[in-house]
């Protein structure tokens, strides 16, 4: 015998109304949207469901439904490092550049914060703008996503949330990046590696944070030995303080990794004014494979992401949802390539060494 759905008082989400039915929301939203890919058993079933329970689907999915509009959109948070981070440059011409070869277009918004961010989603949603969304910068508990998973709005995530369940996302394994970069220095010796890391509440900070914390206890060196700061922003002003910052403790770090190529630069500069030399006296790793770092004296390690490529591909998976895929099985990883450059290698002294050369240097 079925079991019998028990009705819910007051208005029901597409999240509770999936959970009471045992269903994922996008089966429940395919089904009264009317595609063909839902079994007729599994429709009538949900249809039943929506009747008895009063359920609707929110009025704001029921309006982007009802008609193309051949355009997409992608909101900004203002105040994170994507207004002038060179990757997101990379990723939108990635974007654009797919979306031109499919006759849609790119419509770009900003928002103070990914709360407001959500305002800004309703909005285009209710004057019908675009067809769907295009996310980046996923925070680890991301309103924007909760709220476009309840709403039914075709969207998909460059990047995770931790619950990367039921929706689209494409993303880079972010842990094993930086196991590798700290496997790279020690194997080349360093026993003192330090982490500037992104802001906690970005979900590619804490993967990075996971995979170096990883990284060195597979090395064997002691937390002491591997200290973490956080960035407060994501800039080259923040690498350089607390790289310098990190250089000047009793004993400093030979080696520093770098959440983002740009604090990895910051971090360049602090080495240089300390009278150091990159490479040599201290060891830089930086993310993102920015083409400046090629330009960098000496060029800078990093891991390259192919922001463009990246781009590309999220808008393909984005159209194909609108299309009618079903989001949960687009959900792709893949691996960053490790650019060995110059701004690596073996360590020219100990980290006593180092700290006695760097009070040499700054008293001179």
């Amino acid at each position: 015998m079925e079991k019998q759905v028990a009705p819910k008082k007051g208005k029901l989400t597409l999240k509770e109304f999936s959970e009471t039915l045992g269903l994922s929301k996008s089966t429940v939203s395919r089904a009264l949207g009317g595609y063909s890919d839902v079994s007729p058993k599994t429709r009538k079933k949900i249809e039943t469901a929506a009747r008895d329970l009063g359920y609707a689907p929110d009025p704001l999915a029921r309006g982007l439904k009802r008609g193309r509009v051949e355009s997409v959109g992608i909101v900004i948070v203002r105040g994170s490092p994507a207004l002038y981070d060179p990757f997101l440059s990379e990723f939108l011409d990635g974007v654009s550049r797919s979306l031109n070869a499919r006759g849609r277009d790119l419509l770009v918004s900003t928002a103070g914060s990914t709360q407001e961010a959500v305002d800004v989603y309703r909005r285009l949603i209710e004057a019908r703008k675009v067809d769907g969304f295009i996310l980046s910068r996923t925070e680890t508990h991301d309103p924007r996503i909760a709220f476009l998973r309840d709403t039914g709005v075709p969207f998909v995530a460059h990047g995770r949330t931790d619950a990367p369940d039921d929706y689209a996302w494409f993303d880079i394994d972010n842990e094993a990046a930086f196991v590798e970069a700290v496997n790279l220095a020690a194997q080349q010796g360093h026993k003192k590696i330090a982490h500037i890391a992104a802001p906690p509440h970005m979900n590619f900070a804490r993967l990075r944070l996971k995979g170096f914390l990883r990284g060195v206890a597979g090395a064997g060196i002691a937390s002491a030995d591997a200290p973490v700061h956080t960035a407060s922003s994501l800039d080259i002003e923040s690498g350089e303080e607390i790289a310098r910052r990190l250089l000047l403790l009793p004993e400093p770090p030979t080696a520093i990794v770098c959440a983002v190529d740009l604090l990895a630069i910051g971090a360049y500069s602090a080495v240089k004014s300390l009278g150091l030399t990159v490479g040599q006296d201290v060891t830089i790793i930086g993310y993102d494979g920015l083409p400046f770092g090629a330009y960098l004296d000496p060029q800078l390690t990093t891991f390259d992401q192919s922001g463009g490529d990246h781009g590309a591909q999220v808008a393909d998976m984005l159209l194909d949802v609108i299309e009618g895929a079903d989001p949960a099985k687009l959900q792709i990883i893949k691996q960053a390539k490790l650019l060995k450059r110059a701004s690596n290698g073996p360590p020219a002294q100990s980290a006593e060494e180092l700290a006695c050369k760097i009070a040499c240097g700054t008293a001179a």
